[in-house]
């Protein structure tokens, strides 16, 4: 690999488009980096205008199908946080539930069948030996135990329909519960091996590069609720998010990106762990000592590692939750809307999650702001392959293109049906 030229990235695939990277070299070191994303816009926050608050869950719950539970929490939450509605403890308990099934569900998915090949060597699972294939029975049993979660509760899989502001339209049986008790019981150990199994890889990756990060930040690791902070020591309020966190627009891309009092920040599953990992549950902080994890940490690749250990805590905070719960029938909350504006800040899976409205007196949309995870770390992701590129100078092409990969992957930057995220073609 030449020290002086360029590269391009071309079609990355991603769950909601796709994208290039573009890099020129010059004398080793990175003079240009680019992550385009040009797939066409979406303009979900544009079709929000004129939309009664009551329509809004479902439209932004079709942002993605991975992360739809997320962005109806998140919506949810400013809706109700604008017409000053409190729900039961048990609405709050049951969407904790449902979010965790979310989580497993995505996690159990980027890490085994988009993750995993990588590290094996592979272009896909499609290449996987019989031996290792034992691998995906492990993702999608995991898979499994969050996706029935999420079905029981949300009344289907993708864009749920029971979750609703003010309540739930539908509550599980006992019985249905205790079939996700038994099937999360029984995923557990998987859980354990795959902390395992992740934690093996990520310790052999060296790369390096200290910056801030950003999670919601509870006593109980909370993915709904929380004070916004960061790494740098600042903590700051859900409604004061976009006081202190810049959007801004880049000329080669589709997609927004952010910085925190002008420098780039990461979010998701390793910032998490990073920031609030004492509020893990025991077994999963007893795992992070048992492997010598040490947290925080500023390598990237501890994500995948970060994102292993949540399942042990998405499965034992689920199996707490399950046991614990007497169901009652409650009504729904009764929504009078006003002129006002909500705001919602929940943790995706990967990261957090940002959601704003202004409302009419009738509760008909007037403005919305919506900012994902994946645009706070696109500009991360191009600091990070600035000072790692330089690293993989001395590496045949082959061997540099899977390094490459293995950096933006770790992040899960939003793709769920590709698998095959680089295809680099390096220009001489």
């Amino acid at each position: 690999m030449h020290k002086t030229g360029c590269f391009s990235i071309k079609e990355i695939t991603k769950i909601e488009g796709h994208a290039n990277l573009d890099v020129e070299l010059k004398d080793g070191e990175v003079e240009k980096c680019q992550l385009k994303i040009y797939e066409g816009q979406r303009f979900f926050e544009d079709m929000l205008k004129g939309r009664h608050f009551s329509q809004i869950p479902l439209i932004v719950s079709r942002i993605c199908g991975l992360c739809n539970v997320s962005h109806l929490n998140t919506s949810i939450e400013a809706i109700e946080n604008a017409f000053d509605i409190n729900v039961s403890e048990q609405t709050n308990i049951l969407r904790d539930l449902a979010t965790n099934g979310e989580f497993l569900k995505s996690h159990a998915l980027h890490l085994f069948f988009l993750v995993l090949p990588d590290y094996f060597g592979k272009e896909s699972v499609l290449e996987f030996s019989k031996e290792e294939n034992k691998f995906l029975n492990w993702g999608l049993n995991l898979k499994k135990s969050g996706t029935d979660i999420v079905k029981l509760l949300g009344g289907r899989i993708y864009q749920t329909v029971g979750i609703r502001p003010g309540g739930f339209t539908m509550l599980p049986k006992q019985e249905q519960l205790d079939k996700c008790l038994l099937l999360l019981e029984k995923e557990r150990k998987t859980a354990i091996d795959t902390i395992k199994l992740f934690a093996s890889f990520s310790e052999k990756l060296s790369f390096e590069r200290k910056t801030d990060y950003l999670a919601l930040v509870d006593s109980n690791y909370s993915f709904v609720k929380g004070k916004l902070c960061f790494a740098s020591g600042k903590v700051i309020e859900e409604a004061d998010m976009l006081k202190h966190i810049e959007e801004f627009i880049v000329p080669y891309s589709n997609a927004a990106q952010t910085s925190f009092e002008g420098k780039s920040f990461r979010v998701g599953s390793l910032a998490r762990i990073n920031l609030n990992q004492k509020a893990l549950e025991p077994a999963a902080q007893d795992i992070i000592r048992e492997l010598g994890l040490s947290f925080p940490n500023n390598k990237i690749y501890h994500n995948n590692t970060a994102q292993a250990i949540e399942l042990l805590h998405l499965i034992d905070s689920s199996i707490r939750i399950i046991k614990e719960l007497k169901l009652e029938k409650e009504p729904m909350q009764e929504i009078k809307p006003k002129e006002c504006v909500g705001i919602g800040v929940t943790e995706a899976p990967r990261g957090t999650l940002y959601h704003q409205y202004s409302f009419d007196e009738k509760g008909f949309v007037k403005k919305a702001n919506i900012v994902v995870p994946t645009n706070q770390n696109n500009h991360t992701i191009e600091e990070d392959l600035k000072e790692f590129i330089p690293t993989l100078l001395d590496l045949p092409q082959e061997k540099a293109n899977l390094e490459i990969e293995k950096l933006v992957r770790a992040y899960d930057p939003c793709i769920s049906c590709a698998t095959h995220f680089l295809k680099v073609n390096w220009k001489k």
